[in-house]
């Protein structure tokens, strides 16, 4: 690292992952957040009563190695568990039949393990979907064949968060590639919760290593002389950079937007629907899977079940209690496969998370891409970045590259590596 300072505007995960990369080079930084807790989405959500819960339902895969890594080094990867050893159970709401399906194709060799309905059209259907360079929608290549409704269509809005029939076929290929490695499908959660599991184990790094998050610090302006930033303007205080120090923008495409109003940045998003019921659960975390339902994602935790529904753009206007009422209807069958006391006429208390901009909108059409460093000492940050799936290893990824690129680019204006096709097969 040179002997600046560098100033990471957003503490969610590419910004926690580009202090910890400037950490981890020896070197001095300051993180500013708006909120006033850090981890952006990725985040415990507690309420006064107790009632605590994730505000969404995010998962890992043991393909991404940047995830695992950060996990390592904070000294939480055995906190991060896989809770269906034996296959994602997925449960036919039309039929109400569960199966047991493996997420690699490996673990097909088992029939018990095999999507139903597959055929020897479908394994080529993914092989092609898997092997995609130009890119189209994913429904365009799997067609209305039960392998889409049984496997393609679930991990689809799992990684891309957009409906298959728009869905980026090249995208979604760089995850299923890293997911064929035996081994790699394995499917992680955290145990207690994201903030317990993964926030604070990075945020304790950071501060064992003299990095500080100061919250409450939403960045108003960069003051810009130039090709450099000399000033943050912030919520409560204006920080003047010195002639070494860098800043890294790890922030939503929006308020890059406002930011840096001649950057071309996303503009479509798709939203995310989180619903959280307070009901005593098993110890371990169960992961079940939902076809022909609202519900997509069921994660049921000791003290509270979530339900997540991506690419949940068409229901989010619908009033919060009608869209509980109706979920808990649909979960209450598997519940009680479980073991647990749910009955569909007593609902328990439940939380509702819209988030209208969980994601950009990750079609098959070419996104607008902002260089990874625009100014001479500015790098931008984010899962939204770059040709791969906006995830939580993308954001790992994004947090790293920015640190490198201020060390390392020549000049301003650089794209971003993760264009380049050996680095594409880094996050799944």
């Amino acid at each position: 690292m040179t002997a600046g300072r560098t100033h990471i505007v957003g503490a969610g995960i590419a910004g926690l992952s580009a202090a910890l990369a400037v950490a981890e080079e020896g070197g001095e930084a300051v993180l500013y957040e708006a909120a006033p807790q850090p981890g952006g989405r990725c985040r415990t959500i507690h309420s006064a009563d107790g009632f605590s819960h994730d505000n969404g339902t995010h998962v890992l895969f043991t393909a991404n190695r940047h995830a695992l890594n950060l996990l390592r080094t904070v000294g939480a990867r055995d906190r991060w568990i896989e809770p269906e050893r034996r296959g994602l159970p997925l449960y036919d709401m039309r039929s109400g039949t569960m199966q047991r399906i493996g997420l690699s194709p490996w673990s097909w060799l088992r029939p018990s393990r095999r999507p139903q309905g597959i055929r020897m059209a479908d394994l080529a259907r993914l092989v092609r979907l898997a092997l995609s360079v130009r890119d189209c929608p994913v429904a365009s290549i799997v067609g209305d064949r039960p392998i889409m409704d049984n496997l393609v269509g679930p991990l689809t809005l799992a990684i891309l968060n957009t409906p298959p029939e728009v869905a980026s076929a090249r995208r979604l290929a760089l995850a299923l590639r890293r997911l064929l490695w035996p081994q790699a499908s394995r499917l992680l959660v955290a145990r207690n919760g994201l903030s317990e599991d993964l926030i604070l184990p990075t945020v304790e790094a950071l501060q064992a290593s003299g990095i500080p998050i100061l919250a409450g610090q939403r960045l108003k302006n960069l003051v810009i002389h130039g090709e450099r930033v000399i000033g943050l303007s912030l919520t409560d205080r204006a920080v003047a950079l010195g002639p070494r120090d860098n800043v890294i923008v790890a922030l939503p495409p929006y308020e890059v937007e406002r930011l840096l109003p001649a950057l071309a940045v996303p503009q479509r998003f798709e939203a995310i629907l989180n619903v959280h019921f307070r009901l005593p659960g098993p110890e371990r975390p169960r992961f079940i899977g939902f076809t022909g339902a609202l519900t997509q994602w069921l994660l049921v935790r000791r003290d509270h079940v979530s339900v997540t529904v991506s690419a949940a753009e068409t229901v989010v206007q619908e009033p919060a209690a009608d869209l509980a009422s109706a979920i808990w209807r649909e979960i209450v069958p598997v519940l009680r496969d479980l073991g647990l006391d749910a009955c569909a006429e007593r609902q328990p208390e439940a939380r509702i998370v819209k988030e209208k901009r969980a994601t950009i909108r990750q079609d098959a059409a070419s996104l607008p891409q902002p260089p990874l460093r625009p100014l001479a000492n500015l790098a931008l940050a984010g899962d939204w970045l770059g040709a791969l799936p906006a995830t939580i290893e993308s954001a790992i990824i994004s947090g790293e590259e920015a640190v490198a690129a201020l060390q390392h680019a020549p000049a301003a204006g650089i794209r971003a590596s993760r264009h380049h096709p050996p680095r594409r097969e880094d996050a799944a």
